[in-house]
């Protein structure tokens, strides 16, 4: 692996490559609360046939946190990630995002769709679909945070001084898990970057322009017939929040080509609680992709 950093798009993006340089090439966008270390459980896997490209998105991990909601919308950190693969003169990739990746990746195939060969969006559905169709009460059960997130300056108040119970908490929710991350250091990169000058108030500014700016586009572009036209892979804990929700339909209908699984015994972590079943599904998208004529 080697870290390195890119001054694009007004702002400085950590990034960590692997792999071969000739090989097709894959860039892996990680989920909130965390970083490009999400991935490092596929990394064996996947380094051994791509060259991979992992991004701290901004916000996020050792990249820029500029202050305020501005420049968190999707279009606008889909558009990070694109000045990032021009300056490393990728040409055509295959995107892999989870949970806020797997956001950034939907607005990037939609944005840039040229440069891509597939996208794959690990446990999410359209955000818009979560607001349209859950109830309220499913919604503080399920995604209790994206409300809590969006009131303005009380959560940065509250979680300040709190930041490690409250990061604790998100990672409690497949059982094990917390303590699994201990054992491997993953918890404390993670913890490292969420006491970083301004993560906070970036994670919390990531929530709000989804709902002040991200949703509001969806909603005028599927009013419109603006749809994702690359073929997309989507893979959902079965375990998770999106047990028993119609996963594949609920992106059909945003999305032009699309199938996907659920991974058994597995929550919302994908990469970091199942990684060879997950590395076997984004190799063989992949390999189908670059495949393709």
């Amino acid at each position: 692996m080697t870290h390195d950093f890119a001054n694009v798009n007004g702002i400085r993006l950590h990034y960590v490559t692997g792999g071969a340089n000739d090989a097709e090439p894959l860039v892996l966008l990680h989920g909130f609360p965390q970083s490009w270390v999400m991935w490092r459980r596929v990394w064996p896997a996947l380094a051994e046939r791509h060259r991979l490209i992992a991004v701290d998105l901004r916000g996020y991990g050792d990249s820029s946190k500029p202050p305020g909601i501005e420049g968190y919308d999707k279009g606008t950190m889909a558009a990070d990630i694109h000045a990032l693969v021009r300056h490393l003169e990728l040409g055509r990739f295959v995107l892999i995002g989870h949970d806020r990746g797997a956001r950034v990746a939907r607005r990037y195939a939609l944005d840039h769709p040229a440069s891509l060969v597939g996208v794959a969006l690990l446990d999410i559905l359209p955000v818009e679909y979560v607001y349209d169709h859950y109830t309220a009460a499913e919604i503080a059960r399920r995604y209790w945070h994206w409300v809590f997130h969006l009131v303005p300056e009380l959560p940065e108040q509250l979680i300040a001084g709190r930041e490690e119970a409250y990061l604790e908490r998100f990672f409690m929710r497949t059982p094990g898990f917390l303590e699994r991350m201990r054992a491997d250091g993953a918890w404390e990169a993670y913890r490292e970057a969420f006491l970083q000058p301004g993560a906070v108030a970036a994670a919390l500014n990531d929530y709000r322009a989804i709902f002040a700016v991200d949703v509001p586009r969806y909603r005028a572009e599927h009013a419109a017939g603006i749809r994702i036209t690359v073929p997309t892979l989507l893979l959902w804990g079965e375990s998770g929040n999106l047990a028993s929700r119609p996963v594949l339909d609920s992106w059909r209908a945003v999305a032009d080509d699309v199938h996907g699984v659920a991974i058994p015994d597995c929550g919302h972590y994908l990469p970091e609680e199942q990684p060879e079943i997950v590395a076997e599904h984004l190799l063989a998208f992949a390999r189908a992709r670059f495949d393709a004529p």
